[in-house]
């Protein structure tokens, strides 16, 4: 679980489900963006289809912490951000992923965007009701994911080369992936302040769309970074035609009921 120092509150608020659904968990210490020296930032902050700023290079640092913590444990590894609320039953779906066999990345969050995923499901879980589909385009945040071995050997060494915001990194790395349903993580966004129902507002900042509209007009390689990566998600789809449909995926109702408790 990714946590900043400056966070205790964060931190107590994951604990506090974890520990409801009886799940242990090692607490990660999150990368402050400001602490990322210069040189580092730098090297990295131009290689994605914009710049990239200081918090969003920070959270993809955690991540890859984490990455290299599944690859030391040689076993799939569940990375959850410490903002959102977790489903009743993600310790039933995580006793029965055991005997999957399934590898990559797999995705337990669902903002309510729509996403490119499998028309047939995996096998289902019977114990937590949950089904896995392929996953082809993503829209959303890295919340909560597992991430098995030869994935994290994957993104470690991609991340040797190349930086972008965290969930875009994983969406753009190649690695297979899998899509939960319903979603069992989900920070549930109310508003443009990115406030999220559990009450905390995101550490992450952005360029606003009229800024990173003029970086792209200025400088041409950002622009193609941009035209190549929407021809690329366009290619996905059409490869998938057939096999794929694009929908949402709800998120659990055991996640709803307990965002409503909390903001009541």
């Amino acid at each position: 679980m990714i946590n900043l120092d400056r966070s205790p509150e964060r931190l107590a608020f994951m604990a506090g489900q974890l520990d409801d659904l009886g799940i242990a968990f090692i607490r990660l210490p999150a990368t402050e963006g400001a602490s990322i020296p210069d040189a580092e930032f730098d090297r990295f902050a131009n290689t994605y289809m914009r710049p990239i700023t200081r918090s969003e290079l920070g959270c993809l640092t955690s991540h890859i912490r984490a990455w290299q913590h599944c690859i030391e444990r040689d076993q799939p590894v569940l990375v959850l951000e410490d903002d959102s609320f977790l489903s009743e039953r993600l310790a039933a779906f995580l006793a029965e992923f055991d005997g999957l066999g399934v590898h990559g990345v797999i995705n337990l969050e669902t903002r309510g965007y729509r996403k490119r995923i499998s028309k047939s499901p995996l096998p289902a879980m019977r114990k937590s009701a949950v089904r896995l589909y392929r996953l082809f385009v993503d829209r959303g945040g890295t919340a909560g994911y597992i991430v098995t071995p030869g994935a994290a050997r994957n993104l470690v060494e991609l991340s040797k080369t190349y930086a972008a915001p965290s969930d875009a990194f994983i969406d753009l790395s190649g690695v297979p992936r899998l899509q939960a349903d319903p979603g069992l993580v989900a920070t549930i966004f109310v508003d443009r302040g990115r406030r999220t129902a559990s009450g905390f507002k995101t550490t992450i900042t952005k360029p606003n769309r009229r800024q990173r509209q003029a970086v792209t007009l200025r400088h041409p390689t950002f622009k193609l970074r941009r035209l190549t990566g929407y021809f690329s998600m366009m290619f996905r789809k059409v490869a998938t035609m057939g096999i794929a449909v694009t929908r949402t995926v709800a998120v659990c109702p055991t996640i709803l009921a307990r965002a409503e408790n909390r903001s009541a």
